[in-house]
């Protein structure tokens, strides 16, 4: 009897324990389901990315610049790509593994690349990935090469040069070049190098290394694969490049709608290879207005939009954010001079002569007018005022966080009696006594280089009446176009790493054929030999002698105002999940996100 009624008592006790535990599960999910009424998600499937930067291409081949990037890197795949925040781990995409010495991946003293070809991906075209595919699409890259792309990083250590044509724009690349240094080999891709070249794997881990779509190329009118179409599709025409507004890649978005200047589409492809993204569809919206972009991120109509640092103090007091605070990126920002500025038909320059009605052509070329320049810059202001302090001073292109970073080295003191001083002595006096007029641009919607520019402008101006210089705004392409075409006088613009080397920074801004320094006509001959010689040395001290001396010279000539290196700010919708910081990447790749509480 004792026995039973301890086993009744036992089972009203569970009973009783059941029936709490089921009122305390309901009372949890009540309250569940009272903050997500609380604070609903807007549009649960979509993500959508507001800032003030146009699309310029979506060609890989033609494209160097973050809001084209940043769409590339959804449509698009690479080989491999960087392991979560490191800029010196890989991890596979298109490859099955990646390559190291130890698996037989690199090989000959890291002169042979291999990549095993991953199986069964589809493109968006629904085309097949095959190891024929991946070399095609490297090869087609290299061929078509556009002026201001970003090819130049495939050629140097492949090729040992910088393009696919000589000075005199003549196609020098042929197919067998291309056939030796790039082929298929069974289920793999190999890769013959020039010269042992360190950062080989990075440069393969960025956008345009990305693998396109042989067939869908080619049935549109692309290269189709031979020696005698190389010079049909060779340096295309601004946005007559055959990607610019078509894509078909393997990536886990696919195009839907690109309305420029407005915003771009993409959609989930339901064929991606790869774990499925959360998001049904990612849209990247121009939207130059701050007040615009604040209220979109604040009312959920936005889940991320580009914050510039003069409105962090504001942004950390609003509810409902995820911020993420002094993200330190491997980049920096400064201000170029054009030494050989375009003449024809450009309105920047004026009357593009020393008339004290515009600037003539080689107006930076005279150094007494760079010097002027850099003592005018108020880098205090800058720093303090104008970027909010996000940012660490930098006093040339090579940054904090890269090899040989040179710290004992400070920026040109704003100094106006000086400046004053050297514009006196600039064309041996004339400029002084006639003046000039010019024009200062930024791209449209970028406060920053709206408010560098006017500071620069007031500063200049102050100096002599003579002196006339308009801040101007223009949209972004825009902007890129005259960045290549040579229209802009003087220009801020910025450097995001592409591989974590100071040869990509060097290079870029100081060489004769670089990026930067080849579009502003800067050629000093000793510079070039030893950005030469440092990408190939594999002697660390020789290279940190290489790249002190370099640093010394870019202060001693005067290319251009090198400014700071960014510390960021992001502000995310707080319902944002999945985001991992990357100090290479500006842009997002929309398969991390999802939306929930």
């Amino acid at each position: 009897m004792k026995k039973y009624l301890i086993l009744f008592l036992s089972l009203v006790l569970a009973a009783g324990l059941f029936a709490n535990a089921s009122q305390e599960a309901e009372t949890t999910t009540d309250d569940a389901q009272t903050v997500s009424a609380a604070k609903p998600i807007k549009n649960p499937g979509t993500f959508v990315y507001a800032s003030y930067g146009s699309v310029d291409s979506l060609d890989p081949s033609k494209a160097y610049d973050n809001a084209s990037g940043g769409i590339i890197q959804n449509l698009y795949e690479t080989l491999v790509d960087f392991k979560g925040s490191s800029t010196e781990e890989f991890v596979p995409l298109l490859a099955v593994e990646v390559p190291t010495a130890e698996n037989g991946g690199i090989s000959d003293g890291g002169l042979t690349y291999r990549f095993t070809i991953r199986k069964g991906v589809k493109f968006h075209s629904g085309n097949d990935l095959t190891p024929e595919v991946v070399v095609y699409s490297f090869q087609r890259n290299m061929v078509v090469d556009p002026d201001g792309g970003p090819m130049w990083m495939l050629f140097e250590p492949l090729l040992g040069s910088y393009g696919s044509r000589d000075g005199d724009n003549n196609v020098v690349v042929t197919k067998a070049q291309l056939d030796k240094v790039i082929y298929a080999d069974g289920d793999d891709v190999v890769f013959k190098l020039k010269v042992p070249y360190a950062p080989f794997m990075a440069i393969l881990a960025g956008y345009w290394g990305s693998i396109v779509d042989m067939e869908y190329v080619i049935a549109n009118g692309g290269w189709d694969g031979t020696e005698a179409g190389i010079a049909e599709v060779n340096m295309p025409e601004e946005g007559q490049e055959l990607l610019y507004e078509m894509a078909s890649g393997t990536g886990p978005f696919k195009l839907s709608r690109w309305e420029k200047g407005v915003e771009v589409v993409m959609e989930r492809f339901d064929g991606y290879w790869g774990d499925m993204p959360a998001m049904e569809k990612a849209i990247y919206k121009v939207v130059d207005e701050w007040s615009t972009r604040k209220l979109m991120l604040l009312q959920g109509d936005a889940d991320v939009v580009q914050v510039d640092p003069m409105y962090y103090e504001e942004m950390n007091k609003e509810a409902d954010l995820m911020v993420l605070k002094d993200l330190k990126e491997l980049g920096n920002r400064g201000i170029n001079f054009n030494l050989e500025i375009a003449a024809t038909d450009n309105p920047a320059i004026y009357s593009g002569k020393l008339d004290g009605k515009g600037v003539p052509p080689d107006f930076f070329a005279d150094e007494n007018v760079r010097w002027a320049f850099v003592h005018a810059f108020d880098i205090e202001t800058y720093i303090t005022e104008i970027i909010a302090n996000s940012g660490v001073p930098n006093a040339t292109p090579i940054c904090a966080g890269l090899p040989f970073y040179n710290p004992d080295l400070t920026v040109h003191p704003f100094d106006l009696k000086k400046s004053e001083e050297y514009f006196k002595k600039a064309f041996d006096g004339k400029l002084w006594e006639v003046g000039f007029e010019m024009d200062l641009l930024y791209n449209t919607g970028n406060e920053v280089r709206e408010s560098t520019m006017k500071m620069l402008a007031e500063s200049i101006m102050s100096i002599n009446p003579k002196f006339k210089l308009n801040a101007r705004g223009i949209e972004w392409a825009t902007y890129v176009d005259y960045t290549t075409d040579g229209n802009m006088p003087i220009y801020y613009i910025g450097w995001g790493a592409d591989f974590p080397d100071p040869h990509n920074f060097v290079h870029p801004y100081m060489h004769s054929e670089g990026y930067y320094g080849g579009r502003c006509g800067y050629n000093n001959p000793e510079v070039d030999a030893l950005i030469e010689e440092g990408a190939v040395e594999t002697d660390p001290e020789r290279r940190k002698e290489i790249y002190y001396k370099l640093q010394e010279i870019w202060l001693q000539d005067n290319i251009g105002i090198m400014l700071h290196q960014p510390v960021s700010n992001k502000y995310f919708k707080d319902w944002v999940q999945g985001y991992v910081f990357h100090p290479m990447e500006n842009e997002y790749k929309y398969k991390m996100f999802d939306k929930r509480y």
